[in-house]
């Protein structure tokens, strides 16, 4: 399921960026037409879909690197809501201090880490038990 949820987002970046990045700000943001997106985003936006779809689909010991990075990713997001979202608004922003994130924006960023690092987890421990089995 996680693979499939992986994959849409992947294509739909891919295949149209502009349209999932506007979604989400109008969702996000309450002033989404006051933040004005850096130039190069949306051409990193479609490789960034490109690269998940790849590992997604190449192999299963890609699939589990990805998995297990974006545990990483997810640590950070779950201790330091508030310091991920300001640092990606910086990055994503030509002008990042006009945004003014919705108050559900921070608690969310949290949840997602959490289920980020709960895949990370379940991945470590899938792997862990296949080497376990195939030392015996």
């Amino acid at each position: 399921m996680f693979r499939t949820i992986l994959s849409v987002i992947g294509l739909i970046e891919l295949l149209s960026p502009e349209a999932l990045i506007e979604r989400a700000e109008r969702l996000a943001l309450d002033n989404p037409d006051d933040c004005e997106l850096q130039s190069w985003i949306v051409p990193i936006a479609r490789v960034e879909g490109l690269a998940f779809v790849t590992l997604v689909w190449r192999s299963d010991a890609s699939y589990s690197r990805l998995k297990r990075f974006l545990g990483v990713i997810g640590v950070l997001a779950l201790m330091y809501p508030h310091a991920y979202v300001d640092y990606g608004s910086e990055l994503v922003y030509v002008d990042a201090a006009e945004c003014e994130w919705k108050s559900w924006v921070y608690p969310w960023t949290r949840i997602v880490g959490l289920l980020y690092v709960l895949v990370a987890v379940n991945e470590m421990r899938k792997g862990r038990s296949s080497n376990a089995r195939s030392s015996e």
